[in-house]
């Protein structure tokens, strides 16, 4: 968003390139802050919250070897989640834990129907979560929170379990990164707890409100985000001391890897 923001009277936040959001990023975020992502369906929230992964990875764990990180996927088919498994080779496991040396993971239980995906995905992932937490210094994705919050059949009933993650896994260097597309359906600490909050397009006002009033900017979200193209983000970054950054970048097709591979070739 670059040539847009200058239009925007509000307080400016600082527009990057998404090159320059990624370094800012990677330079920033602490083990154990949290991320949420909102955006409807196609607005890049899925995307970014990949690429955020794939740079957390980049990272070494204090025994030396790789930051682990596990992709928690639900639906049948992702392309956006396939595409790590295919190009970059991070390995499907069905199910917990990995093998020694699968630091990156994508945690892909069997199908089925539709009331036998629920019974698996929450003999799979509920446990998981529960190992995570209690082993600290790990990240953990998952693209739609909602189906992890909402009762069964719907979803995996699981609210407490992600309750507890947005309260207390800081403090054991837990880093969760979250999305969804609608922000009212889901646990307020969503939006109170994490440290860094990318806002895409949404729906509707009501959830345009809901992530205004919990995000410590308030006036600046419901101002700026009306006014974001598409793959265009909004992230909140909070920090302890309410002095909170404002970033205005747009998802594009430079990954980090696609990155990695021109300064080498520089």
């Amino acid at each position: 968003m670059p040539g847009r923001a200058a239009t925007l009277e509000i307080t400016q936040p600082d527009v990057l390139y998404w090159e320059d959001f990624q370094l800012m990023f990677f330079r920033d975020h602490r083990q154990g802050e949290h991320v949420s992502l909102v955006g409807a369906t196609g607005s890049g929230k899925s995307v970014c919250g990949i690429e955020l992964c794939k740079l957390l990875a980049k990272r070494k764990a204090k025994d030396g070897r790789p930051a682990r990180v596990a992709i928690l996927a639900d639906k049948p088919r992702d392309d956006t989640i396939m595409q790590l498994h295919t190009r970059y080779k991070w390995p499907i496991i069905k199910t917990w834990p990995p093998n020694y040396g699968q630091e990156h993971v994508i945690v892909w239980p069997r199908g089925g129907t539709p009331s036998e995906e629920v019974q698996r995905h929450r003999a799979v992932f509920l446990p998981l979560l529960e190992r995570i937490y209690q082993e600290g210094g790990q990240t953990v994705y998952i693209d739609e929170a909602a189906y992890f919050e909402d009762n069964a059949p719907a979803g995996l009933g699981m609210r407490g379990t992600m309750s507890k993650f947005w309260r207390a896994a800081r403090s054991n260097k837990v880093t969760m990164v979250a999305g969804t597309q609608r922000p009212t359906h889901v646990s307020r600490l969503m939006w109170s707890e994490p440290s860094w909050l990318f806002i895409f397009t949404v729906e509707d006002d009501e959830d345009l409100r809901r992530v205004a009033q919990l995000s410590g900017r308030k006036m600046d979200v419901w101002r700026i985000v009306p006014n974001l193209g598409g793959h265009e983000f909004l992230c909140v970054r909070r920090q302890r001391d309410g002095r909170h950054k404002l970033y205005v970048s747009r998802v594009s097709e430079v990954t980090s890897d696609k990155r990695d591979k021109r300064d080498r070739e520089r």
